[in-house]
Parts: structure tokens; C-alpha cells; sequence
């Protein structure tokens, strides 16, 4: 005996529902069909009217009609987010189609699945995502499929790049080659400053080849040109002042090697491109209680006031 068959639609794409940039009163006269057995229902006009290749010639190909399944077959199982059961009559295996539309409706397959199909369905009738939570992964392979099927990259004001951003704590490095993957600059830009924080060596070659030549470059510069800023801006030791018969030349000569090994220190750190302003206090902060000498101290808390001043106006975003 066959097992339970589930049958899945769309919560937001489904018979009868009322969609934005939809013709008044049309009616849907399209099922989309995902990998993951899901039926988005969806207006042809929009889908033409927003596809430069009649949504991958897919509009264009024969139909088929799903195949009957009895109702003693079917049962309910738990959802994704955006996705509900929605049973027909005893002899089909699609919701009936609400009064006044055909009913045989052609059915397509595609081969995403559901979680990004409904966000490239929402990009298609220009309507926000966000509410669905979706991954960066999600975002990216939905990115990914829009040029085949005639679809434009969203513009940067869209808020599916709002959405992305929202998790680029999660993987900074990740959200940065989505972003550069599609030239959209201000979610590379925006995304830069938080990769600090990620060491280059975390960059897989698939991200690497993902960002292009160009994004990447900046990226390595952004990070390769702050640790030298480091290196350039707090490289120079305090300076020496005349001797006093309580502060020798030697003394301060062990004052300036201290603190090029503190700079060392502060270099063999875990990501010094991303050395916080505390940690340079607290770095050089005790090259200046290490002498006795006044003049000494002050020129110590000087040059360390310089270097927080000059590390501060480093760049921080490509």
C-alpha cells in the first residue's frame, strides 16, 4: 500500500490570494512546483512583464497536470515558515481552484527549493521578505538563480540586501563576497568594517572566486593597509629628552626598546587590524610607569595620545 503523500502550498502564493502588481481580478494560471514538492500559484503576466526570457522559456514549455492522488493518501506534516497544507477534493492532488477559474491550471517544475523559490517569487511581485528570515545561503542561491530566469539583480535599496546585512555578524565574510558578487558596493562597504574581525584565512577559495578580483583586492587592502597604518603611526618611539642626573641617555633608551616591544606585541596579536583603542592604552600604558622620571612619563602619554588619535583616523571600510 502507497504511504501518505503530503501536499504542500504556499501560504502567500496560493489559490485566490490577492498580490501586489497583480492585474486587478486576474487570477493565477500558473503553479510553479519546487524541488521540495511546494505549489506557488502566480500570474503569468507578472511573471513576462518582470522576465527578459519569459522566466527562463519555462511559460513557454509543455505543461503537465499533477497526477491523482486519493485522499485516503494524504496527511499533514509540520511546515517551513511561509508554507501550509492545503488539500483538494477527492480527486486531485492540487487545491481546488477558486470559483471562477479554470480547472486544469499548467504546472511547472523548478529545481529550487521552497525556501528560495518564495523569496525569488517575492522579488518577482516586488514584495518584502524579510518577515521569512531568510539565510545568507538562502539569499545567495536566490541571488544566484535570478538571472536565469530573466530576472534583474534587486537594486541596493531593496530590502533583501537590508535583510543580508542584518547577519553579517553571523559571517561578515560571507555577507561581504554576496555582496561583491553582484557589485552592490554600499553591502560591501557596509560589511568591510565588520570583517576586520575575521581573519583573511577564514576566506574560502569558493568566497574568493565568488568576490571577484576586484572586491578582493580591496578587501586585502583594507586589512593589510591597517595593520601597516599600525606599524607606520605607533612605530616611533617616544622621544628622548636632555639628560638629568636622575634620567640618563640609558634609561631612556630602555624606555624607547619597551616600547617597540610593545608595538610588537600589539602586531603578533590576533587580528591587529582590528586592535581596539584599549588595548593600545593597555599595550603602552606601562612603558610609562616603568621609569620614575617626569619628563619621561609625559612624553610617554604623549606619544600614546598620538598613536589613539592616529589609529582612530585609519580607515575602516574598503
Amino acid at each position: 500500500m502507497a504511504g501518505p503523500t503530503e501536499i504542500r502550498v504556499s501560504t502567500t502564493f496560493f489559490p485566490a490570494a490577492i498580490l501586489p502588481n497583480a492585474p486587478d481580478g486576474e487570477r493565477s494560471d500558473f503553479i510553479l512546483h519546487t524541488s521540495d514538492v511546494v505549489f506557488f500559484y502566480v500570474h503569468g503576466s507578472v511573471l513576462r512583464a518582470r522576465s527578459n526570457n519569459n522566466f527562463g522559456m519555462l511559460l513557454d514549455l509543455p505543461y503537465y497536470s499533477p497526477s491523482i492522488i486519493p485522499s485516503s493518501q494524504r496527511h499533514v506534516a509540520n511546515q517551513e515558515p511561509g508554507i501550509g497544507n492545503y488539500f483538494g477534493g477527492p480527486t486531485d492532488n492540487v487545491p481546488p481552484p477558486p470559483p471562477g477559474q479554470p480547472k486544469s491550471i499548467p504546472t511547472i517544475s523548478v529545481i529550487e527549493d521552497s525556501e528560495v523559490f518564495n523569496i525569488i517569487l517575492h522579488l518577482v511581485y516586488n514584495m518584502p521578505c524579510g518577515r521569512y528570515g531568510p539565510t545568507i545561503e538562502v539569499i545567495s542561491s536566490t541571488l544566484e538563480a535570478l538571472p536565469k530566469y530573466g530576472l534583474p539583480i534587486p537594486d541596493p535599496s531593496n530590502e533583501i540586501w537590508t535583510v543580508l546585512l542584518r547577519q553579517v555578524e553571523v559571517d561578515p565574510l560571507r555577507v561581504y563576497s554576496v555582496g561583491a558578487a553582484h557589485a552592490v558596493d554600499v553591502v560591501c562597504v557596509q560589511s568591510s568594517e565588520h570583517t576586520l574581525r575575521t581573519p583573511l584565512s577564514n576566506l574560502t577559495e569558493a568566497d574568493a572566486m565568488t568576490m571577484g578580483a576586484i572586491y578582493l583586492r580591496r578587501l586585502f587592502f583594507l586589512h593589510l593597509g591597517r595593520m601597516e597604518a599600525l606599524k607606520r603611526i605607533a612605530g616611533s618611539p617616544p622621544e628622548m629628552h636632555p639628560q638629568t642626573p636622575a634620567c640618563s641617555e640609558l634609561t631612556q633608551r630602555a624606555i624607547q626598546k619597551a616600547w617597540k616591544a610593545a608595538l610588537a606585541g600589539l602586531l603578533l596579536a590576533e587580528m591587529p587590524q582590528a586592535i581596539p583603542v584599549s588595548s593600545i592604552i593597555d599595550a603602552f600604558g606601562p612603558v610609562a610607569y616603568s621609569t620614575q622620571c617626569s619628563a619621561c612619563k609625559e612624553k610617554v602619554q604623549e606619544r600614546i595620545a598620538a598613536v589613539v588619535e592616529g589609529w582612530g583616523n585609519v580607515k575602516r571600510i574598503i
